[in-house]
């Protein structure tokens, strides 16, 4: 995609990713600008998870996703029992934990998911950048630690 209509797409999709809703979330949005979000969850009693999504080239190819300690540290391993969309890895690219979810670039590009296709996922609205935000987000919910 050509990164004017990129920054163009991600720009109107991040518009929805209000203070106002990070508050009732109890998300901390540290950083909103083309190419990157950078968003922490946090919740009484647990273990704060910060995501890092890099967009480039959105949303011809998904976000890759990096996981991070509270302070912005990479993660090395995950908190006790992650649900499985959170893969303790080490992804074969990143050598790290991962986000195994459709709509994270680490899914689609690992060994077991190649045939699952972004291209078929894309234009629907659980796949925009609120959307992957939000299911990332379900699942931290259900983990426990």
């Amino acid at each position: 995609m050509h990164p004017a209509a990129a920054k163009l797409l991600f720009e109107e999709q991040v518009r929805k990713l209000t203070p106002a809703l990070a508050e009732r979330r109890d998300w901390v949005l540290h950083l909103i600008d083309f190419p990157s979000i950078d968003c922490a969850f946090t919740a009484n009693g647990r273990t704060t998870l910060r995501l890092q999504l890099h967009c480039d080239d959105w949303n011809d190819l998904p976000p890759a996703i990096t996981l991070h300690a509270g302070n912005g540290d990479f993660l090395s391993q995950l908190p006790p029992n992650p649900t499985g969309v959170f893969n303790p890895g080490p992804h074969p690219s990143t050598q790290r934990p991962f986000v195994c979810m459709r709509g994270a670039r680490e899914y689609h590009t690992h060994p077991s998911h190649v045939g699952d296709l972004w291209e078929n996922l894309k234009n629907q609205e659980n796949y925009t950048l609120g959307g992957i935000l939000t299911q990332l987000w379900n699942a931290w919910q259900k983990g426990t630690d």
